[in-house]
């Protein structure tokens, strides 16, 4: 009988750290992660300020960390993030600085769908704003569908839809578009319909 009383929590406890090893490796999806801290919530498993980081398919590096993410024992792959930030090494070996209000992370295909509102921000002076946004980490691409207002060193853009590709060089703003540019002769001052900037990035 003592045997039983020490021996049930004691296998309890244990299938307990199996699970939570089991799904936080489900959740690492083949990058760097760390935790401060883990504790179980029902079948969901809460990480205090999660930290990820990988490798772009150019080599690049990316970093992404959070206030908190959950994660349903179902669903390993699939995170719920708060208060997240994210870091993305642009073309030319600067920074590209995220942060938004809340996410879900798939570690399967390494996509962020961030909603709540994005702030993007590079070294190179861009300051976006989205109200959502796909990011592909290993394409190194931003793609939202949502109105976007865009700042830069060469001047404003305003869009209903707007593309970062090539890990930022390439910024194309679609469906009703307003632009603003310091350089008229290289940008023009006014444009409607579609444009695709060039990033210094």
């Amino acid at each position: 009988v003592r045997f039983l009383r020490r021996a049930i929590p004691l296998g309890m406890a244990l299938t307990v750290a199996f699970l939570v090893a089991r799904s936080f490796v489900g959740f690492l999806g083949g990058v760097d992660a760390s935790t401060e801290g883990v504790s179980i919530q029902g079948r969901k498993i809460v990480m205090e300020k999660p930290k990820l980081s990988g490798f772009k398919r150019d080599g690049r590096s990316y970093e992404l960390t959070a206030s908190t993410a959950t994660q349903d024992l179902k669903t390993p792959n699939v995170v719920e993030l708060d208060r997240l930030t994210a870091r993305m090494q642009t073309g030319n070996d600067g920074w590209a600085n995220l942060s938004g209000l809340r996410g879900v992370y798939d570690s399967k295909i390494e996509r962020l769908d961030v909603d709540g509102g994005l702030t993007v921000k590079t070294e190179t002076g861009l300051d976006a704003r989205l109200k959502d946004a796909q990011i592909e980490f290993k394409a190194g691409t931003i793609i939202t569908d949502k109105p976007v207002e865009v700042k830069m060193p060469q001047g404003e853009v305003e869009a209903e839809r707007m593309q970062v590709l090539d890990n930022g060089r390439r910024l194309v703003f679609e469906g009703r578009v307003r632009s603003v540019f310091v350089n008229a002769q290289a940008r023009g001052n006014k444009a409607d319909g579609k444009t695709d900037a060039e990033d210094p990035a």
